[in-house]
């Protein structure tokens, strides 16, 4: 289930299972931002840490 947070307006979120990670998703268009999170960790905190400094980004190509 995707979801929005305060002062993100352009990006939507989910939290999504990995395994044994919990990993959360950062998607706008043809983005996909991603970083693995603990179950205590704030996740507006996460999410601007993400957005901030991410270290990698995958583009989807449209065929």
């Amino acid at each position: 289930m995707a979801f929005s947070l305060p002062g993100f307006d352009q990006w939507t979120f989910q939290v999504v299972m990995f395994g044994s990670l919990l990993v959360l998703e950062a998607l706008r268009d043809d983005q996909t931002w991603s970083t693995v999170i603990d179950p205590m960790d704030s996740t507006c905190s996460r999410a601007h840490d993400l957005l901030n400094r991410p270290c990698c980004a995958l583009v989807a190509a449209h065929r």
